[in-house]
């Protein structure tokens, strides 16, 4: 990989960060803030490329560490979309707000700040409020049931509990679920 490139593919993020980054965006197009990924994953090569400008190398420094979430994969920059200035501050604080509602921890509430900057942890979930709770039917033995499910990927997903009734029987053996028809 050469390190003068940079890399925005969302897909070179780890798949938690690639939720994480997809669920930030599309919440900021949501929300009218107008942003766009400048960087994703980056090599260590890169990384140190990018600490040595301003120190080793003419330039302004750009990063402050040499060991960076974009290393492993789990951080992203972002800019604002013309016509505004890339840095605009207003709409960078505005994505930083987006990213407290999302869990996602923002560059510009550190003590040196980097606005431009987000990332997760291997801990990141998606925020409960995010996920689109709805009822729907479902036909169980012949009976529909109207139960609560989640909407994730195109997928609708329900507790194996709301599904119990004296028909069926739901449990769990050695710690994965079992569903009895009887």
């Amino acid at each position: 990989m050469n390190v003068t490139k940079t890399c925005r593919d969302i897909k070179e993020l780890n798949p938690k960060a690639q939720t994480a980054c997809s669920l930030f965006l599309a919440e900021c197009r949501k929300q009218g803030v107008d942003v766009f990924i400048t960087e994703t994953y980056r090599s260590q090569a890169r990384q140190n490329y990018l600490y040595e400008q301003g120190r080793t190398r003419p330039g302004q420094v750009v990063t402050w560490t040499k060991s960076s979430n974009h290393t492993g994969r789990m951080a992203w920059d972002i800019a604002v979309s013309p016509p505004k200035a890339l840095s605009d501050r207003t709409t960078l604080n505005k994505a930083g707000a987006v990213a407290k509602q999302l869990g996602i921890t923002w560059g510009g509430a550190w003590k040196t700040p980097d606005k431009p900057h987000f990332e997760i942890s291997d801990s990141w979930q998606v925020p409960m409020e995010v996920l689109k709770v709805k009822k729907i039917t479902i036909t169980v033995n012949g009976k529909d049931r109207v139960v609560d499910a989640i909407e994730k990927d195109g997928q609708n997903y329900v507790k194996l509990r709301d599904l119990e009734d004296s028909s069926i029987k739901v449990g769990f053996e050695n710690k994965k679920p079992t569903i009895d028809t009887k």
